[in-house]
């Protein structure tokens, strides 16, 4: 890098540079700090939980969730059954012309 700014001078180019390497440690401490904020967010939300005694209504909620969606996804249609009845309909339509 020495070597350019020799050969090349330190004008807009390092400006430029710098600008990207400092937004770049901003969003990098901003994502830290919400990691953080998010993290204590939850510890404060489960220890209250767990003061109350809602830890089991929270596993039933979830397990709950859960189940809901793996029936939703049994129950789902595959896409080439899907694909097959749909070229079927359309040989049934020119069988009727």
């Amino acid at each position: 890098m020495e070597d350019w700014i020799e050969e090349q001078g330190d004008g807009d180019t390092m400006a430029n540079y710098n600008y990207l390497i400092k937004s770049v440690r901003q969003a990098g401490d901003m994502l830290r700090n919400e990691q953080q904020n998010h993290q204590n967010f939850r510890n404060i939300v489960f220890e209250w939980m767990k003061d109350r005694e809602y830890g089991d209504d929270w596993n039933d909620f979830v397990k709950e969730k859960e189940d809901a969606v793996q029936k939703q996804q049994a129950e789902e249609i595959p896409l080439q059954k899907e694909a097959e009845s749909s070229e079927e309909a359309v040989e049934a339509s020119k069988k009727e012309e």
